[in-house]
């Protein structure tokens, strides 16, 4: 497909950008980085929102498609998590991530239920992903907006278990709403 086909040719830009200065500016900015301009963002949009909207299960493509349109948005988020001073020191000192390397499942399986680990945890379960299954953040081209995107990412699972609902279209649209206004606000 051009998604498949953009991707690659990006891919292999990236690989190569050690090769001389003229192509410094294909550096990554952080680990998976995958730089691109307006034209190339425009065309990862297109190609991941059609198919977004097709089979809103496909992770993969609501994850491309909101790296190449949310940047207004990541801003807001940014701008918010920075004006709280916990948020701050998260943003600017600590970048914890949630990853089966930092959570202990096997002590979360033994918390009363109700308890935002147990749900949490019957949630990652009953749908058959781990915290490691979010991909990795790629086409954002700012470091600090990119791990926005990806503690956002992180962070969405937890509502789904806070909020109690489901992985269909009406719950990933209430999870996903309720998240921005929790972050806006």
């Amino acid at each position: 497909t051009l998604i498949s086909l953009l991707a690659s040719s990006l891919c292999v830009r990236q690989q190569h950008s050690g090769l001389d200065s003229a192509d410094s500016h294909y550096d990554r900015l952080y680990p998976g980085h995958i730089p691109t301009d307006v034209i190339q963002k425009a065309l990862l949009a297109v190609g991941p929102g059609v198919a977004a909207l097709q089979d809103p299960y496909r992770h993969d493509m609501v994850a491309v498609l909101g790296e190449t349109t949310g940047h207004l948005a990541l801003n807001t988020l940014r701008d918010r998590i920075r004006g709280d001073p916990e948020g701050y020191t998260i943003l600017t000192y600590e970048r914890p991530r949630i990853r089966l390397s930092t959570l202990d499942l096997s002590k979360m399986a033994f918390l009363p239920d109700g308890s935002l680990g147990r749900e949490y945890l019957r949630f990652l379960e009953d749908n058959r992903v781990t915290p490691d299954s979010r991909a990795d953040v790629k086409f954002v081209d700012n470091e600090e907006l990119a791990y926005v995107m990806q503690r956002y990412r992180e962070v969405h699972d937890l509502l789904h278990s806070l909020l109690g609902l489901p992985t269909n279209m009406l719950g990933e649209s209430a999870t996903i709403e309720v998240g921005f206004i929790d972050y806006i606000q």
